[in-house]
């Protein structure tokens, strides 16, 4: 009866979880025809769309081929503007019709819609192919935005002109709308590289995942697809799990009931054997002997199926409660395990991926953070990751940690440090987390963190280990939205900088993250952009991604000379640091940098207070003094000094290692995209090279960053040590971080990094007898406090 109820419950399961298994099959397949079906009407859509483009485009290329204007461009301008005047709307989209001369270099904000730096852009690429070029939607972000289509006028081989429409971007939009009325599901958008142009669809898919693009014939637009794709409760795996579970426990359980119906035997059985064994000794010997053999081997057959099954079943439970099968309201976190006090550093989280930082980790670092920022007030937290093979995963876990808390997540997406901060402005969440390694080696990464406008530092870090370590965390439901922000970033960047000139520049992100967001900028603003490893690859695999390393700026360096670029700008991992090189190839570091762009802060803010840190030339608060300004130092790291612009109400701040924060017309965070807009805007004020205008800045004899690497907490060891027992003669020391000794004619420091174990050193001379004397006194001291350091000078 028993074996006929176990064979029952069996084959139940065994129905069921095919049925399971069939139904969860046939989701998936209508999410692929679902998606097949939304593909064909983004075909649908391009092609509507392209015959429409294909039209203007036409329609503009028989405008500049009229005899009559080009004989009115050999007359004169009066001729020229009746003719403009004699077209009319040519056709009904166009609202602008212009012919402009060769080698125009200004924008025209007189005329609506403005001609701005893209307009330019676009010219010089027609006057240069002598093509007609792909329309291109301008200023979308503002009440001008414009569809602008250029066309070469050409007499045999020479340009004499080109004709510019400006066209309606409601057409565009309409006509989007139009091809997709009456369509059912999905949502689907029309983007020019990561501007929206038009969006519409069915509002339940619109926070979908991408499933496709299709692009526009004639255009540089794309046609995007979204759809919230049909769950099942659970996936095949998981179905597959639940049955082997169910299956191993009827098993487990038919076993535990034969086990105990067979109890009365075995004990009347065991009697029988101790009988013969006491009345008949040889026999007993004998004949018990066969019987307590065949029990021996019904028992161990029972107890080895009765393990197997156990082991299936903790292996199956294992698999259930692992990563693969989490649920999104939450992971389990073992503190002591997961969470190493070592990662919290002075200004930010950081550590090696998999090792001290781990998926479980993040997870409890967002709960903590999401508990701080409730504590005051802060109900939104918005997150981003660099390009690091590994961020994805650790942006998962961050934004499960932070709903976990009854805490809101806007994602920004895989975008540069800068945006991530300029997002906590716009979206008015105050508070947000970045995952990047920053400059580190590719198995690294980490957070920065914003809460209430403040970046943690310090003490704020360490706290959030405490939350942690004493699972003070707060319990909820937050929700979870994505928003795409680097067009409103380049917007709201090209509103604020004007370049006085066009400008040939190579841009060298190293495969960093701001790949993407540094040449779309920099063309917006109208340069000529050569581009040099801006393909987003967390692997690194051309240099690293630190600006801050001469050995990292060789390639920027020979391709701008190979180019006969007027500058060369390189970024690092998370757009927030900036390298410069000059038109003849020098690398202009960072200091000497800000004493250009603390020249032009106080020629609109005379008195404004400007800090720099420990490691920058002495020459530059010469320079900001001499210019009506107050040079403030300060210790490194980018959360250190925001702090402290906020405590002076600075205007401008810099760091050696890249980080520029400008107060004045921006943000007061450190961003290397902006800070490489504003000294465009400087150096193209001039016509002279790049080469003689950083000449005309004082300069030194100096070391770069040098570094020393060092066990876990040695470093920090290794600098009280040097305090305390170093002796300087004749020297100022500074000892806000580390040790600086400032000499008459030069200075020295080494700094623990807050970053890497290690020590930062770097020197600097009025010559080079100087410079080599003050190394050798800073050698002797760090021989004196450990005699086998290996020292890089």
């Amino acid at each position: 009866m028993i074996k006929k109820i176990i064979a029952i419950l069996l084959l139940l399961v065994i129905v069921a979880g095919g049925a399971g298994y069939a139904y969860i099959g046939q989701i998936e397949q209508q999410n692929v025809e679902q998606a097949e079906q939304l593909k064909v009407r983004g075909q649908k859509v391009s092609a509507v769309l392209s015959s429409k483009v294909k039209k203007w485009r036409q329609a503009v290329g028989v405008l500049a081929a009229d005899a009559v204007l080009i004989s009115a461009l050999k007359e004169s301008e009066e001729a020229v503007n009746d003719w403009v005047a004699g077209q009319g709307a040519t056709f009904d989209d166009m609202i602008k019709l212009r012919v402009i001369r060769p080698g125009l270099m200004q924008v025209d904000t007189s005329v609506n819609p403005p001609l701005g730096y893209a307009g330019l852009d676009l010219i010089r690429k027609v006057e240069a192919s002598k093509k007609i070029q792909m329309p291109e939607v301008h200023m979308m972000t503002s009440d001008n935005r414009h569809i602008a289509i250029i066309a070469p006028v050409l007499e045999g081989d020479e340009l004499l002109a080109v004709v510019l429409s400006s066209i309606s971007v409601e057409a565009i939009q309409k006509a989007f709308k139009s091809a997709v009325k009456g369509e059912q599901g999905g949502w689907l958008l029309l983007k020019q590289g990561g501007l929206k142009i038009v969006s519409t669809g069915a509002p339940s898919h619109k926070a979908g995942s991408d499933i496709g693009n299709i692009p526009v014939a004639g255009t540089r637009w794309k046609v995007s697809f979204k759809k919230k794709a049909l769950v099942a409760p659970l996936t095949q795996s998981d179905l597959f799990t639940y049955v082997a579970s169910l299956l191993a426990a009827i098993l487990v359980l038919g076993l535990l009931i034969s086990v105990l119906t067979n109890k009365d035997r075995r004990k009347k059985l065991g009697a029988s054997i101790k009988k013969r064994t006491v009345k008949k000794k040889k026999v007993a010997s004998i004949a018990p002997e066969g019987d307590e053999q065949n029990l021996g081997e019904d028992e161990l057959k029972e107890r080895a199926i009765a393990d197997a099954v156990k082991a299936n079943a903790e292996k199956n439970s294992g698999q259930l409660a692992g990563p693969s099968f989490m649920k999104d309201d939450g992971i389990e976190v073992e503190t002591q395990m997961d969470v190493l006090r070592s990662i919290f550093r002075a200004y930010d989280i950081r550590g090696i991926v998999d090792e001290t930082l781990t998926e479980t980790g993040v997870f409890a670092i967002g709960q903590a953070i999401a508990t701080e920022a409730l504590s005051v007030g802060q109900k939104t937290i918005a997150i981003a990751r660099d390009g690091r093979l590994h961020s994805p995963r650790l942006s998962e876990s961050l934004a499960k940690g932070i709903q976990s808390t009854g805490c809101d997540v806007i994602d920004v997406g895989q975008v540069p440090t800068p945006v991530l901060y300029f997002a906590t402005h716009q979206l008015d969440t105050q508070s947000g987390v970045m995952i990047t390694g920053s400059h580190n080696p590719k198995n690294y990464n980490g957070l920065k963190i914003v809460i209430a406008g403040n970046t943690l530092s310090g003490d704020a870090i360490q706290n959030l280990y405490k939350r942690i370590e004493m699972d003070d965390f707060e319990s909820g439901e937050g929700s979870y939205q994505q928003q795409m922000m680097l067009p409103e970033y380049i917007g709201a960047i090209t509103a604020d900088v004007r370049l006085g000139r066009m400008m040939k520049i190579v841009v060298d992100c190293g495969n960093g993250v701001a790949g993407e967001a540094a040449p779309m900028l920099l063309s917006t603003l109208g340069c000529d952009v050569v581009p040099l490893y801006c393909e987003i690859d967390g692997n690194f695999p051309n240099h690293h991604p630190d600006p801050s390393k001469p050995e990292n700026l060789q390639e920027l360096i020979d391709k701008v000379k190979e180019e006969e670029a007027e500058l060369g700008l390189a970024f690092d991992g998370d757009g927030d640091r900036l390298g410069v090189v000059d038109s003849s190839g020098n690398v202009i570091w960072p200091d000497r940098q800000m004493m250009l762009y603390a020249m032009d802060v106080l020629s609109r803010q005379a008195g404004a207070d400007i800090i720099y840190d420990v490691k920058c030339t002495r020459n530059l608060a010469k320079v900001i003094a001499k210019h009506g300004g107050k040079p403030i130092m300060s210790k490194t790291g980018h959360s250190l000094i925001k702090a402290k612009m906020k405590e002076t109400n600075a205007e401008l701040a810099g760091e050696m290692s890249g980080h520029i924060f400008f107060k004045e017309r921006w943000y007061g965070f450190d961003d290397a995209l902006y800070t490489a807009a504003r000294l465009l805007e400087i150096v193209t004020a001039e016509f002279r090279s790049t080469t003689e205008i950083f000449a005309d800045l004082p300069d030194s004899v100096s070391t770069p960053e040098l570094n020393i690497s060092l066990q876990e907490g040695e470093n920090f060891r290794f600098v009280e040590q040097l305090q305390a027992a170093a002796q300087f003669e004749d020297a100022k020391i500074i000892t806000i971080d580390g040790i600086r000794v400032e000499f008459k004619d030069g200075w020295g420091l080494v700094r623990a990094s807050n970053t890497t174990p290690s020590l930062v050193l770097r020197f600097e001379a009025d010559n080079e007898v100087a410079l080599e004397r003050i190394k050798g006194v800073f050698k002797e001291q760090m021989l004196n406090i450990k005699e086998d350091i290996e020292l890089p000078f």
